[in-house]
């Protein structure tokens, strides 16, 4: 499900990249292995505006990044936006793909990132099972997300437009994780409202 003109406007405002560069970027690393791996390869699910590019390149390290949307809007900005900045678009590959059906081979990525998307993909259990499909074995799978609690209630259903069915919680989201062949390395619960995993895939 694509993004509403008010959530467009809401992760675009730089109050929304410095929490993400300055909170969150931190709190997610915090939770990698050390020395933390490196990632010749990441895939970004959701690119939105090109935000998210960032954080994976100066927080993780990554030295490739390809970054999908469902929007083709949010692909397009993405791409003008890393077009004009100093690093311009070298080592970037943009897409537009569906997070259920990604367009890459199997074992593809060392590090795959979601930051803030399933809670808008109403079949989230499919793209899990994606995202192990492209991951490398002992790859890992940096999550960030909203819960049921957070979206399914009269003041999100106002702002926002998320799918209402088939939503998650933490512990949800963990069973469907390892049923997907992860392994938790570490994860974080803010109330059922919102979380952080960090999750291995599996050697086969």
């Amino acid at each position: 499900m694509k993004l509403n003109p008010f959530e467009k406007k809401l992760v675009q405002h730089p109050l929304r990249f410095w929490l993400q560069n300055h909170i969150e970027a931190p709190l997610l690393t915090s939770m990698m292995p050390k020395p933390q791996p490196y990632i010749q390869h990441a895939l970004e699910i959701g690119c939105g505006f090109g935000n998210g590019i960032h954080l994976i390149r100066e927080h993780f390290g990554a030295e490739h990044v390809t970054a999908v949307d469902l929007d083709p809007e949010m692909v397009s900005a993405a791409k003008a936006y890393w077009r004009t900045s100093t690093h311009g678009l070298e080592q970037l590959e943009f897409s537009i793909a569906d997070a259920t059906a990604l367009p890459f081979r199997e074992a593809q990525f060392d590090t795959v990132f979601n930051f803030a998307v399933f809670h808008h993909i109403p079949d989230w259990q499919s793209a899990i099972v994606e995202v192990a499909r492209v991951l490398k074995p002992n790859g890992y799978f940096v999550i960030e997300d909203l819960y049921r609690a957070a979206i399914c209630n009269p003041l999100s259903r106002r702002l926002f437009e998320h799918p209402q069915q088939n939503r998650f919680n933490h512990q949800q989201l963990l069973h469907m994780l390892r049923q997907a062949g992860f392994q938790i390395v570490c994860d974080r619960n803010l109330f059922n409202l919102s979380g952080m995993v960090l999750a291995q895939k599996g050697c086969a």
